[in-house]
Protein backbone atom coordinates (compact mmCIF):
# COMPACT_ATOMS: atom_id res chain seq x y z
CA UNK A 1 0.00 0.00 0.00
CA UNK A 2 2.85 2.38 0.85
CA UNK A 3 4.44 1.91 -2.58
CA UNK A 4 1.10 2.42 -4.30
CA UNK A 5 0.62 5.71 -2.46
CA UNK A 6 4.15 6.80 -3.33
CA UNK A 7 3.47 6.08 -7.01
CA UNK A 8 0.74 8.73 -6.88
CA UNK A 9 3.45 11.39 -6.63
CA UNK A 10 5.07 10.73 -10.02
CA UNK A 11 1.65 10.12 -11.56
CA UNK A 12 0.62 13.53 -10.20
CA UNK A 13 3.55 14.94 -12.19
CA UNK A 14 2.22 13.29 -15.37
CA UNK A 15 -1.30 14.56 -14.74
CA UNK A 16 -0.09 18.16 -14.39
CA UNK A 17 2.28 17.89 -17.34
CA UNK A 18 -0.34 16.49 -19.69
CA UNK A 19 -2.72 19.26 -18.67
CA UNK A 20 -0.47 21.89 -20.25
CA UNK A 21 -1.74 23.40 -23.49
CA UNK A 22 1.32 25.18 -24.83
CA UNK A 23 -0.14 25.09 -28.34
CA UNK A 24 -2.79 27.74 -27.50
CA UNK A 25 -0.87 30.58 -29.27
CA UNK A 26 -0.62 28.36 -32.37
CA UNK A 27 -4.29 27.40 -32.16
CA UNK A 28 -5.48 30.80 -33.35
CA UNK A 29 -3.15 30.68 -36.37
CA UNK A 30 -4.32 27.18 -37.22
CA UNK A 31 -7.96 28.24 -36.91
CA UNK A 32 -7.44 31.14 -39.33
CA UNK A 33 -5.85 28.76 -41.85
CA UNK A 34 -9.18 26.91 -42.12
CA UNK A 35 -11.75 28.01 -44.73
CA UNK A 36 -14.48 30.53 -43.80
CA UNK A 37 -12.95 31.59 -40.47
CA UNK A 38 -12.36 35.09 -39.09
CA UNK A 39 -10.37 36.71 -36.29
CA UNK A 40 -13.61 37.68 -34.53
CA UNK A 41 -14.52 34.00 -34.20
CA UNK A 42 -11.33 33.43 -32.18
CA UNK A 43 -12.71 35.75 -29.52
CA UNK A 44 -16.01 33.87 -29.63
CA UNK A 45 -14.65 30.36 -28.99
CA UNK A 46 -12.16 31.74 -26.43
CA UNK A 47 -14.86 33.57 -24.47
CA UNK A 48 -17.19 30.55 -24.51
CA UNK A 49 -14.34 28.45 -23.15
CA UNK A 50 -13.69 30.98 -20.39
CA UNK A 51 -17.39 31.13 -19.44
CA UNK A 52 -17.53 27.33 -19.35
CA UNK A 53 -14.56 27.17 -17.00
CA UNK A 54 -16.05 29.87 -14.80
CA UNK A 55 -19.39 28.04 -14.51
CA UNK A 56 -17.76 24.66 -13.81
CA UNK A 57 -15.08 25.79 -11.32
CA UNK A 58 -16.98 25.41 -8.02
CA UNK A 59 -19.40 22.64 -9.13
CA UNK A 60 -16.48 20.56 -10.41
CA UNK A 61 -14.74 20.73 -7.02
CA UNK A 62 -17.93 19.76 -5.21
CA UNK A 63 -18.64 16.92 -7.66
CA UNK A 64 -15.05 15.75 -7.23
CA UNK A 65 -15.44 15.55 -3.46
CA UNK A 66 -18.70 13.61 -3.90
CA UNK A 67 -17.63 11.04 -6.54
CA UNK A 68 -13.98 10.75 -5.51
CA UNK A 69 -10.88 12.65 -6.59
CA UNK A 70 -9.53 9.84 -8.75
CA UNK A 71 -12.79 9.60 -10.72
CA UNK A 72 -12.81 13.38 -11.18
CA UNK A 73 -9.24 13.33 -12.50
CA UNK A 74 -10.20 10.64 -15.00
CA UNK A 75 -13.10 12.83 -16.16
CA UNK A 76 -10.67 15.74 -16.47
CA UNK A 77 -8.30 13.73 -18.65
CA UNK A 78 -11.10 12.46 -20.88
CA UNK A 79 -12.25 16.07 -21.32
CA UNK A 80 -8.76 17.15 -22.36
CA UNK A 81 -8.58 14.32 -24.90
CA UNK A 82 -11.98 15.31 -26.28
CA UNK A 83 -10.78 18.91 -26.70
CA UNK A 84 -7.71 17.79 -28.66
CA UNK A 85 -9.83 15.59 -30.91
CA UNK A 86 -12.20 18.49 -31.67
CA UNK A 87 -9.27 20.74 -32.59
CA UNK A 88 -7.42 18.15 -34.68
CA UNK A 89 -10.38 16.80 -36.65
CA UNK A 90 -12.63 19.87 -36.57
CA UNK A 91 -12.67 22.28 -39.50
CA UNK A 92 -15.11 25.00 -38.40
CA UNK A 93 -16.13 27.25 -35.50
CA UNK A 94 -18.51 24.78 -33.73
CA UNK A 95 -15.68 22.27 -33.30
CA UNK A 96 -13.40 24.93 -31.82
CA UNK A 97 -16.14 26.06 -29.46
CA UNK A 98 -16.49 22.48 -28.22
CA UNK A 99 -12.71 22.07 -28.00
CA UNK A 100 -12.36 25.26 -25.98
CA UNK A 101 -15.25 24.26 -23.69
CA UNK A 102 -13.81 20.81 -23.00
CA UNK A 103 -10.39 22.28 -22.17
CA UNK A 104 -12.08 24.47 -19.59
CA UNK A 105 -14.03 21.54 -18.15
CA UNK A 106 -10.83 19.50 -17.89
CA UNK A 107 -8.96 22.32 -16.17
CA UNK A 108 -11.88 22.98 -13.81
CA UNK A 109 -12.00 19.33 -12.73
CA UNK A 110 -8.23 19.40 -12.14
CA UNK A 111 -7.74 22.76 -10.42
CA UNK A 112 -8.92 21.92 -6.91
CA UNK A 113 -8.96 18.14 -7.24
CA UNK A 114 -5.29 17.54 -8.06
CA UNK A 115 -4.05 19.46 -5.01
CA UNK A 116 -6.60 17.77 -2.74
CA UNK A 117 -5.60 14.33 -4.06
CA UNK A 118 -1.90 15.00 -3.48
CA UNK A 119 -2.63 16.26 0.03
CA UNK A 120 -4.61 13.11 0.87
CA UNK A 121 -1.77 11.01 -0.56
CA UNK A 122 0.78 12.75 1.66
CA UNK A 123 -1.49 12.31 4.69
CA UNK A 124 -1.51 8.59 3.91
CA UNK A 125 2.29 8.67 3.72
CA UNK A 126 2.44 10.81 6.92
CA UNK A 127 4.24 13.54 4.98
CA UNK A 128 1.54 16.21 4.83
CA UNK A 129 3.93 18.78 6.35
CA UNK A 130 5.99 18.49 3.15
CA UNK A 131 3.07 19.35 0.90
CA UNK A 132 4.36 22.77 -0.16
CA UNK A 133 7.87 21.54 -0.95
CA UNK A 134 6.73 18.42 -2.80
CA UNK A 135 4.04 20.19 -4.80
CA UNK A 136 6.46 23.01 -5.55
CA UNK A 137 9.16 20.68 -6.88
CA UNK A 138 6.69 18.70 -9.00
CA UNK A 139 5.25 21.86 -10.57
CA UNK A 140 8.77 23.21 -11.04
CA UNK A 141 9.72 20.08 -12.97
CA UNK A 142 6.56 20.40 -15.03
CA UNK A 143 7.48 24.00 -15.81
CA UNK A 144 10.95 23.00 -17.03
CA UNK A 145 9.61 20.31 -19.35
CA UNK A 146 6.97 22.81 -20.45
CA UNK A 147 9.71 25.29 -21.37
CA UNK A 148 11.22 22.70 -23.69
CA UNK A 149 7.81 22.05 -25.21
CA UNK A 150 7.30 25.77 -25.84
CA UNK A 151 10.67 26.08 -27.57
CA UNK A 152 9.85 23.06 -29.77
CA UNK A 153 6.66 24.63 -31.12
CA UNK A 154 8.38 26.50 -33.99
CA UNK A 155 9.95 23.25 -35.17
CA UNK A 156 6.60 21.43 -35.20
CA UNK A 157 4.82 24.30 -36.94
CA UNK A 158 7.34 24.12 -39.79
CA UNK A 159 5.89 20.68 -40.54
CA UNK A 160 2.27 21.73 -40.06
CA UNK A 161 0.25 24.18 -37.97
CA UNK A 162 -1.82 21.29 -36.65
CA UNK A 163 1.24 19.20 -35.68
CA UNK A 164 1.66 20.74 -32.16
CA UNK A 165 -2.00 19.91 -31.42
CA UNK A 166 -1.66 16.39 -32.78
CA UNK A 167 1.33 15.81 -30.51
CA UNK A 168 -0.90 16.49 -27.50
CA UNK A 169 -3.11 13.53 -28.39
CA UNK A 170 -0.22 11.37 -27.17
CA UNK A 171 0.06 13.42 -23.97
CA UNK A 172 -3.68 13.11 -23.37
CA UNK A 173 -3.54 9.32 -23.63
CA UNK A 174 -0.60 9.24 -21.20
CA UNK A 175 -2.60 11.44 -18.83
CA UNK A 176 -5.62 9.12 -18.96
CA UNK A 177 -3.44 6.08 -18.20
CA UNK A 178 -1.84 7.93 -15.26
CA UNK A 179 -5.26 8.91 -13.85
CA UNK A 180 -6.64 5.38 -14.21
CA UNK A 181 -3.66 3.95 -12.32
CA UNK A 182 -3.91 6.30 -9.32
CA UNK A 183 -4.34 4.71 -5.90
CA UNK A 184 -7.03 6.38 -3.78
CA UNK A 185 -5.78 6.98 -0.21
CA UNK A 186 -8.05 6.18 2.73
CA UNK A 187 -8.64 9.18 4.95
CA UNK A 188 -10.05 9.10 8.49
CA UNK A 189 -12.78 11.67 9.09
CA UNK A 190 -14.06 13.20 12.31
CA UNK A 191 -17.56 14.17 13.38
CA UNK A 192 -16.89 17.71 12.12
CA UNK A 193 -16.43 16.41 8.59
CA UNK A 194 -20.08 16.37 7.55
CA UNK A 195 -20.58 13.73 4.86
CA UNK A 196 -23.31 15.37 2.78
CA UNK A 197 -22.74 19.02 3.40
CA UNK A 198 -24.07 21.32 0.67
CA UNK A 199 -21.98 23.96 -1.06
CA UNK A 200 -23.92 26.88 0.42
CA UNK A 201 -23.50 25.45 3.91
CA UNK A 202 -19.74 25.42 3.41
CA UNK A 203 -19.74 28.95 1.99
CA UNK A 204 -21.50 30.13 5.15
CA UNK A 205 -19.04 28.32 7.39
CA UNK A 206 -16.12 30.13 5.72
CA UNK A 207 -17.42 33.40 7.19
CA UNK A 208 -15.33 34.54 10.12
CA UNK A 209 -12.39 32.26 9.22
CA UNK A 210 -10.60 34.88 7.12
CA UNK A 211 -10.98 32.69 4.03
CA UNK A 212 -12.71 35.38 1.97
CA UNK A 213 -10.37 38.17 3.07
CA UNK A 214 -7.22 36.26 2.13
CA UNK A 215 -8.80 34.95 -1.09
CA UNK A 216 -9.71 38.48 -2.21
CA UNK A 217 -6.17 39.70 -1.51
CA UNK A 218 -4.57 36.82 -3.42
CA UNK A 219 -7.21 37.06 -6.13
CA UNK A 220 -6.23 40.68 -6.78
CA UNK A 221 -2.55 39.75 -7.07
CA UNK A 222 -3.40 36.95 -9.49
CA UNK A 223 -5.70 39.20 -11.51
CA UNK A 224 -2.90 41.68 -12.18
CA UNK A 225 -0.18 39.11 -12.89
CA UNK A 226 -2.30 36.81 -15.06
CA UNK A 227 -4.22 39.70 -16.62
CA UNK A 228 -1.01 41.39 -17.80
CA UNK A 229 0.51 38.15 -19.09
CA UNK A 230 -1.15 38.21 -22.57
CA UNK A 231 0.26 41.70 -23.14
CA UNK A 232 3.88 40.96 -22.33
CA UNK A 233 4.74 39.74 -25.85
CA UNK A 234 2.86 42.64 -27.45
CA UNK A 235 4.67 45.10 -25.17
CA UNK A 236 8.18 43.94 -26.03
CA UNK A 237 7.31 43.45 -29.70
CA UNK A 238 6.21 47.10 -29.87
CA UNK A 239 9.76 47.97 -28.76
CA UNK A 240 11.31 45.96 -31.63
CA UNK A 241 11.86 42.70 -29.75
CA UNK A 242 12.63 40.01 -32.40
CA UNK A 243 9.51 37.95 -33.14
CA UNK A 244 11.59 34.79 -33.35
CA UNK A 245 12.50 35.24 -29.63
CA UNK A 246 8.95 35.93 -28.39
CA UNK A 247 8.56 32.40 -26.97
CA UNK A 248 11.75 32.83 -24.96
CA UNK A 249 10.00 35.07 -22.39
CA UNK A 250 7.54 32.35 -21.44
CA UNK A 251 10.27 29.71 -21.59
CA UNK A 252 12.55 31.73 -19.28
CA UNK A 253 9.69 32.28 -16.83
CA UNK A 254 9.41 28.50 -16.63
CA UNK A 255 13.13 28.25 -15.83
CA UNK A 256 12.69 30.84 -13.04
CA UNK A 257 9.72 28.79 -11.83
CA UNK A 258 11.90 25.66 -11.81
CA UNK A 259 14.68 27.30 -9.80
CA UNK A 260 12.41 28.82 -7.15
CA UNK A 261 10.13 25.78 -7.02
CA UNK A 262 13.07 23.60 -5.95
CA UNK A 263 14.01 26.01 -3.17
CA UNK A 264 10.68 26.84 -1.54
CA UNK A 265 12.08 25.87 1.85
CA UNK A 266 13.74 29.30 1.98
CA UNK A 267 10.45 31.10 1.32
CA UNK A 268 8.73 28.82 3.82
CA UNK A 269 10.92 30.23 6.58
CA UNK A 270 9.22 33.62 6.13
CA UNK A 271 5.97 34.06 8.02
CA UNK A 272 3.03 34.11 5.61
CA UNK A 273 1.89 37.63 6.58
CA UNK A 274 5.40 39.00 6.03
CA UNK A 275 5.75 37.16 2.71
CA UNK A 276 2.53 38.65 1.37
CA UNK A 277 3.58 42.11 2.58
CA UNK A 278 6.91 41.83 0.76
CA UNK A 279 5.09 40.65 -2.36
CA UNK A 280 3.09 43.88 -2.52
CA UNK A 281 6.33 45.78 -3.18
CA UNK A 282 7.87 42.99 -5.26
CA UNK A 283 5.05 42.59 -7.78
CA UNK A 284 4.02 46.23 -8.04
CA UNK A 285 7.65 47.36 -8.17
CA UNK A 286 8.58 45.04 -11.03
CA UNK A 287 5.47 45.95 -13.01
CA UNK A 288 6.14 49.69 -12.60
CA UNK A 289 9.83 49.21 -13.45
CA UNK A 290 8.96 47.33 -16.66
CA UNK A 291 6.70 50.21 -17.72
CA UNK A 292 9.54 52.72 -17.45
CA UNK A 293 12.21 50.81 -19.35
CA UNK A 294 12.76 51.11 -23.09
CA UNK A 295 14.95 48.07 -23.58
CA UNK A 296 12.66 45.15 -24.59
CA UNK A 297 15.19 42.55 -23.40
CA UNK A 298 15.22 43.94 -19.86
CA UNK A 299 11.44 44.22 -19.88
CA UNK A 300 11.12 40.61 -21.03
CA UNK A 301 13.53 39.50 -18.28
CA UNK A 302 11.62 41.39 -15.56
CA UNK A 303 8.24 40.04 -16.67
CA UNK A 304 9.62 36.49 -16.86
CA UNK A 305 10.91 36.80 -13.28
CA UNK A 306 7.55 38.21 -12.12
CA UNK A 307 5.49 35.42 -13.68
CA UNK A 308 7.99 32.68 -12.76
CA UNK A 309 8.06 33.69 -9.10
CA UNK A 310 4.27 34.07 -8.91
CA UNK A 311 3.72 30.55 -10.20
CA UNK A 312 6.54 28.99 -8.17
CA UNK A 313 5.32 30.19 -4.78
CA UNK A 314 1.69 29.07 -5.40
CA UNK A 315 2.14 25.66 -3.67
CA UNK A 316 2.99 27.47 -0.41
CA UNK A 317 -0.25 29.43 -0.66
CA UNK A 318 -2.20 26.24 -1.35
CA UNK A 319 -0.54 24.53 1.59
CA UNK A 320 -1.65 27.40 3.82
CA UNK A 321 -5.23 26.99 2.62
CA UNK A 322 -5.24 23.24 3.19
CA UNK A 323 -3.82 23.66 6.70
CA UNK A 324 -6.00 26.58 7.80
CA UNK A 325 -9.23 26.72 5.80
CA UNK A 326 -10.23 23.07 5.44
CA UNK A 327 -13.35 23.19 7.59
CA UNK A 328 -14.52 19.86 6.19
CA UNK A 329 -11.87 17.34 5.16
CA UNK A 330 -14.36 15.64 2.86
CA UNK A 331 -14.56 18.78 0.72
CA UNK A 332 -10.99 19.94 0.13
CA UNK A 333 -11.42 20.25 -3.64
CA UNK A 334 -14.55 22.37 -3.09
CA UNK A 335 -12.65 24.78 -0.83
CA UNK A 336 -9.78 25.12 -3.32
CA UNK A 337 -12.23 25.60 -6.19
CA UNK A 338 -14.04 28.39 -4.31
CA UNK A 339 -10.72 30.14 -3.86
CA UNK A 340 -10.00 29.74 -7.59
CA UNK A 341 -13.42 31.12 -8.48
CA UNK A 342 -12.83 34.26 -6.42
CA UNK A 343 -9.58 34.79 -8.31
CA UNK A 344 -11.30 34.36 -11.67
CA UNK A 345 -13.85 37.02 -10.79
CA UNK A 346 -11.07 39.56 -10.28
CA UNK A 347 -9.25 38.36 -13.42
CA UNK A 348 -12.38 38.94 -15.50
CA UNK A 349 -12.88 42.42 -14.11
CA UNK A 350 -9.25 43.42 -14.58
CA UNK A 351 -9.09 42.03 -18.13
CA UNK A 352 -12.15 44.06 -19.06
CA UNK A 353 -10.73 47.33 -17.70
CA UNK A 354 -7.06 47.05 -18.68
CA UNK A 355 -7.85 46.39 -22.34
CA UNK A 356 -8.97 50.01 -22.79
CA UNK A 357 -5.71 51.35 -21.35
CA UNK A 358 -3.54 48.96 -23.38
CA UNK A 359 -5.23 50.27 -26.55
CA UNK A 360 -3.64 53.66 -25.76
CA UNK A 361 -0.19 52.45 -24.72
CA UNK A 362 1.32 49.23 -23.36
CA UNK A 363 3.74 51.20 -21.17
CA UNK A 364 0.87 53.22 -19.72
CA UNK A 365 -1.13 50.04 -19.10
CA UNK A 366 1.71 48.44 -17.14
CA UNK A 367 2.36 51.66 -15.20
CA UNK A 368 -1.27 52.10 -14.15
CA UNK A 369 -1.47 48.38 -13.28
CA UNK A 370 1.60 48.57 -11.05
CA UNK A 371 0.42 51.66 -9.21
CA UNK A 372 -3.13 50.32 -8.97
CA UNK A 373 -2.15 46.95 -7.49
CA UNK A 374 0.10 48.68 -4.93
CA UNK A 375 -2.63 51.04 -3.71
CA UNK A 376 -5.32 48.36 -3.57
CA UNK A 377 -3.19 45.75 -1.80
CA UNK A 378 -1.83 48.22 0.73
CA UNK A 379 -5.42 49.16 1.57
CA UNK A 380 -6.48 45.55 2.10
CA UNK A 381 -3.31 44.26 3.78
CA UNK A 382 -4.15 45.39 7.37
CA UNK A 383 -7.24 43.15 7.29
CA UNK A 384 -5.22 40.26 5.82
CA UNK A 385 -2.54 40.70 8.47
CA UNK A 386 -5.10 40.37 11.25
CA UNK A 387 -6.42 37.16 9.73
CA UNK A 388 -2.98 35.60 9.21
CA UNK A 389 -1.82 36.50 12.74
CA UNK A 390 -4.78 34.69 14.24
Amino acid sequence: MHKKLESNIWKYFLILLTNRRNYIPILALYFLSLPNTTAQQIGLYTSIGWITGFLFEIPSGYISDKIGHKTALIIAKLSMLASSLFFVFGNSLPYFILGSAFISIGLAFTSGTAGAFLHDTLIGLKRESDYGNIDGKIKANVSLVSAGMILSLPLLTKISLVMPIQAYLIFDIIGIIAALSLFSPKIKYTAEDIEREKIFSQLKRFKGTGFYTVSIFLGIIGAFIIGLSPYKELFVESLSFPIILIGSIMAFSRIIWFGIGHNLKFLKRIEIQKLLFYEIFFFSGLIILSSQLKNPYFIGLILAITIGYYQARTPLIQEYYLNNFTINKRYKATMLSVRQQIGKLFEAGFALIIGYVMAISFGLGFLISGIGVFIILMGIYPFVKNVLKN
